[in-house]
């Protein structure tokens, strides 16, 4: 299974089906749709502004694309496409899609940076797969390296990690002040890509009792350090659920071993998580694939009942869910300044076009 593992083991369980999950409920039960008609939704991010970007990752009637959603936090939020036309591919599986993922915004004015990156790997698809770009509002596009070509390089060389490797799958991204990092889902790695486009494996994330951690987003707490959750779908849909949040200081990264650099498990007992960020009051919200506690993915995925839950910075422990199951298979979370919580929703395993960003009632 080569492919995206947030998805391809659901996938072979269900080929057979419509593939066409409910919508969710309506406006008013627990969110508000701000922007509908998406075709695969994956990452967000708060820009300058309090502006909301899309990263979508396209399916089979429309490619990639990332979008501004402003006024987020009104009933006539507007959308603005920034770029397009962005590369594609479908899955192993039918209703399974790879492109964009996650996204990260820095910088103000005519300096303000989208850095967005491409799913799997030039070795396993083409280019420009396992990309990460740097795009600016006028659309103009930069690769800063290819980390899925480096990271299916790297994990050829570490075959032993996994049955599965050589694997890459960049699937989420984190632009701070001097630091740019990628979590991979394929290669089940923190990686931080420096200004010259070399790529750095931080951190390895051990397996699951059954199959790889995969992660699949990346946060900084309150304290400096960073937030890693992973999906780990196959264990939780056989065990219940295994999804986890690791903790990473990327000061103490092993470069030489990153098997060996340190990490903590934050949080534990989770659904498959499929995005991750921390609020300005330092609470962490995680998005929840499905919450189905069904042990059968046919099942699991005509009504996954995805979710966020948050999670507040002293007490790991104790799990809030904040839309009770009433999402379809959820990804990207972002938090606006006053605590808003939008996710992105849909994003998968849909009719194509019924993708849709939500903000959360609080």
């Amino acid at each position: 299974m080569r492919r995206i593992r947030a998805y391809s083991m659901a996938v072979v369980a269900i080929s057979l089906l419509a593939l066409v999950v409910p919508a969710g409920v309506a406006a008013g039960h627990g969110f508000t749709v701000v922007a509908s008609g998406l075709h695969s939704p994956r990452g967000l991010a708060f820009g300058p502004g309090h502006i909301l970007y899309v990263a979508q990752a396209g399916d089979a009637t429309a490619d990639g694309a990332i979008f501004q959603v402003r006024n987020s936090m009104s009933s006539h939020p507007k959308t603005r496409t920034i770029a397009s036309g962005l590369a594609k591919t479908a899955g192993e599986n039918p209703g399974e899609y790879l492109g964009l993922g996650g996204l990260s915004v820095r910088g103000r004015g005519g300096n303000t940076a989208i850095y967005a990156v491409m799913g799997e790997s030039p070795q396993a698809v083409a280019e420009p797969f396992g990309s990460l770009f740097r795009f600016r509002l006028n659309g103009s596009k930069t690769t800063v390296a290819n980390v899925g070509e480096f990271d299916f390089d790297w994990t050829g060389a570490h075959a032993s990690l996994w049955q599965e490797f050589p694997d890459a799958n960049p699937y989420a991204v984190l632009a701070l002040p001097g630091h740019l990092y990628v979590v991979d889902a394929g290669s089940n790695t923190l990686d931080e890509v420096m200004p010259n486009g070399d790529v750095h494996v931080l951190a390895f994330f051990p397996n699951e009792a059954i199959r790889d951690a995969v992660p699949t987003c990346v946060a900084q707490g309150p304290d400096g350090a960073l937030y890693i959750g992973t999906l780990a779908l196959v264990d939780t849909t056989v065990l219940g659920p295994s999804a986890k949040v690791y903790r990473v200081d990327p000061a103490h990264a092993n470069l030489a071993d990153p098997t060996a650099t340190p990490m903590s498990i934050w949080a534990s007992g989770l659904f498959p998580i499929n995005g991750c960020a921390f609020g300005p009051d330092g609470t962490f919200y995680a998005s929840e694939l499905f919450t189905n506690p069904s042990h059968d993915p046919a099942q699991i995925f005509a009504n996954p009942m995805g979710d966020v839950v948050k999670i507040k910075f002293s007490s790991p422990g104790v799990h809030t869910s904040m839309t009770h199951g009433t999402l379809g298979a959820a990804a990207g979370v972002a938090v606006g300044p006053n605590n808003s919580v939008f996710v992105a929703d849909n994003t998968a395993f849909v009719a194509p076009g019924t993708g849709r960003v939500v903000r959360l009632t609080p």
